[in-house]
Order: structure tokens, then sequence, then C-alpha cells
């Protein structure tokens, strides 16, 4: 089963500020990986229950799996030292 992808409002506008080459990149790891097998990655604790982090370079993904509607949706792209604040 391919799961749909969809980034949010937020993510979209994080992703717009990075290089058009890395932005490129990050959309096809997301496509590829996340849309077979969303669970293979971690799993977050307090805060971020229920969400999902795909490590991409220096960079995090965070994520939620809507299985109702069988969608992957992307809440927040950035740097490892400031995606979960």
């Amino acid at each position: 089963m391919r799961y749909q992808i969809r980034l949010t409002e937020d993510a979209l506008k994080q992703l717009a500020k990075l290089p058009r080459n890395l932005r490129n990149s990050i959309l096809k790891a997301i496509e590829e990986r996340l849309s077979e097998t969303p669970y293979r990655f971690k799993p977050l604790v307090c805060n971020w229950k229920g969400y999902f982090r795909m490590r991409f370079g220096d960079y995090r993904i965070i994520y939620k799996v809507e299985e109702e509607a069988v969608t992957v949706v992307v809440v927040r792209i950035a740097a490892r030292g400031c995606v979960y604040n």
C-alpha cells in the first residue's frame, strides 16, 4: 500500500528557505522513503508523541501517519539543532 504525502503550510515554508538542490533531494527522499514504509523511522516521545522522525543528513523531517486517510503528513523540515523547538 502506498501512502500519499502531504506537507503542511509550515513545512512548505521551511522547505522553500532551503537551497534548490537540497530541497529537491529532500522531496525525493520523502517521496521514496515515506510513501512505502513510514513506520520504519524513529518514533518521537514527550511533546512529539505520535510523530516520527526521518533523518536526511543534518536535517530532520517530522511527520505523522494518518492511517484512515492513508496519508503521511510532514509537519516540519529543519536543521537538526532547531527542528524540535
